[in-house]
């Protein structure tokens, strides 16, 4: 009984040792030291400046869901927002699902930005799925109806 006990304490103590090492080496791997000031400083730099308007705001962009797809308007409207720095007044549920084409509504004619972020969406003033409503008096610069071709509209990948 006392060989097997000697036996098991060996084994215990070269387990021991073992997770010890693997340990010790895993605190010895070199990881990148992220200050966050300047992480956050970089991100601010890397969004679009073409989107600042005359009063030094950035255009204001609601997302509307058209499709039915759940969760497209959130993702949509994350992705302008950090890659782009738009400012996403609100996301929320078009008046119906049946959008086949994502829509680009212009409620504003006095930002001079609107043709830079139709570029960014790969469009322009002239595309049948961009209109203009003047007539509305909301808190965004351009409503954009988010259709069933919502995966072919932008690249949800970058």
């Amino acid at each position: 009984m006392n060989y097997f006990l000697n036996v098991v304490i060996a084994f215990l103590i070269l387990v021991i040792l073992g997770f010890s090492w693997s340990f010790n080496m895993y605190l010895k791997q070199e990881k990148p030291v992220r200050n966050l000031n300047q992480t956050n400083t970089a991100e601010l730099n890397n969004k679009i400046k073409l989107f600042e308007n005359y009063s030094s705001k950035t255009i204001s962009v609601a997302v509307l869901n058209g499709c039915g797809v759940s969760g497209v308007g959130n993702s949509f409207g994350n992705l302008l927002s950090k890659n782009y720095g738009l400012k996403i007044s609100r996301i929320e549920n078009a008046d119906n699902f049946d959008y086949e084409l994502t829509t680009i509504v212009i409620l504003s004619e006095n930002n001079n930005e609107i043709d830079n972020l139709l570029t960014l969406l790969g469009t322009n003033t002239n595309a049948g799925n961009v209109q203009f409503d003047t007539q509305m008096n909301p808190n965004e610069d351009i409503q954009i109806i988010i259709g069933k071709d919502y995966q072919d509209f932008l690249n949800f990948n970058k």
